[in-house]
């Protein structure tokens, strides 16, 4: 599965191998406005993946809160009538009422549900759930295996992006980072108020330099809380073995050279894998692609948020 910041990049994935697409639905998943899709470009893209007999998800994956209810179920019904094929959500009871509603629409359950143990993957699946992507911060392949082989839903897995420090896209630094005066609908009048990180708006805090004291004494200075990006390629044959059904790529706003790079490397990858699974192995030939993939997020990052 590969981002979609913009039909182009869709365009790009799909003829680098993509099996499938995700995008977000403006407003209402998790990343900056600028890669969001309206409800024009979404039904243009949808159309064009499903003429490639591609799969396409719609990413409506933020925390609603009341004001957000009202617009997430109209856009909901947009897409519910594109015929998509999976709406990814993080919130439960927006799950369930798509479950109660839209039976025949599919729903996956985001990476900000934080699903790390076989129960929690139960209770989705009694809820209509079909597909539970589980936390990266699951990183032990023994407790990925249980919850595949023994919660009886489908299991799909981030095989390559960049990892948050917090449970993923549950971060408030970025709300504390840039406030701005802005109109607070519950106390109807206008405020100082944080960017809104339950809707995408991250700054990247945690990949920032920063510098650790105690009493004044600094400890240690640097990138302290920024993880590497997760690389998935020598994993593959465990995760493909375990039963993973979806191998997804993160970067919706990512350069299109990026998304186009990933997915080509990825796709390599599983084909040689599923070619002769006992003899998979790296090639040499695909490291200067994945330095390419690494210096595509230092750039963006230097870009967009670190400076």
């Amino acid at each position: 599965m590969a981002p979609a910041g913009n039909l182009d990049s869709a365009r790009l994935a799909i003829e680098a191998g993509a099996d499938s697409i995700y995008a977000g639905v403006k407003n209402l998943s998790m990343r900056p406005k600028r890669v969001e899709f309206t409800d024009q470009s979404f039904a243009k893209l949808v159309n064009y993946v499903h003429s490639r007999q591609r799969k396409i998800y719609a990413t409506m994956n933020i925390c609603p809160k009341p004001m957000d209810i009202d617009n997430f179920k109209a856009k909901l019904a947009e897409i519910a009538s594109l015929e998509v094929d999976a709406v990814i959500v993080s919130d439960l009871g927006m799950i369930d009422y798509i479950h109660q509603t839209y039976p025949q629409l599919p729903i996956h359950v985001s990476i900000m549900a934080s699903v790390v143990n076989i129960e929690a993957a139960k209770f989705y699946k009694e809820h209509g759930v079909e597909v539970a992507l589980v936390s990266r911060s699951l990183n032990n392949l023994e407790e990925l295996s249980r919850i595949s082989k023994s919660s009886g839903i489908d299991i799909e897995l981030f095989v390559h992006g960049g990892i948050c420090y917090m449970y993923d896209g549950i971060c408030y630094m970025s709300s504390y980072w840039k406030q701005e005066w802005d109109w607070d609908p519950y106390m109807n009048r206008r405020r100082l108020m944080g960017q809104n990180n339950t809707k995408g708006e991250c700054h990247l805090i945690c990949k920032r330099p920063c510098t650790l004291s105690v009493n004044g004494q600094n400890l240690a200075s640097g990138r302290l809380m920024r993880r590497p990006d997760d690389i998935g390629l020598e994993k593959l044959p465990e995760y493909l073995s375990m039963g993973v059904k979806i191998l997804k790529i993160e970067g919706r706003a990512m350069p299109m050279y990026y998304i186009e790079e990933a997915t080509r490397l990825y796709r390599q990858a599983i084909d040689l894998y599923l070619l002769n699974p006992e003899k998979y192995q790296l090639k040499q030939e695909w490291m200067p692609a994945l330095e390419r993939v690494l210096e595509a997020r230092r750039e963006y990052e230097r870009k967009w948020h670190i400076g």
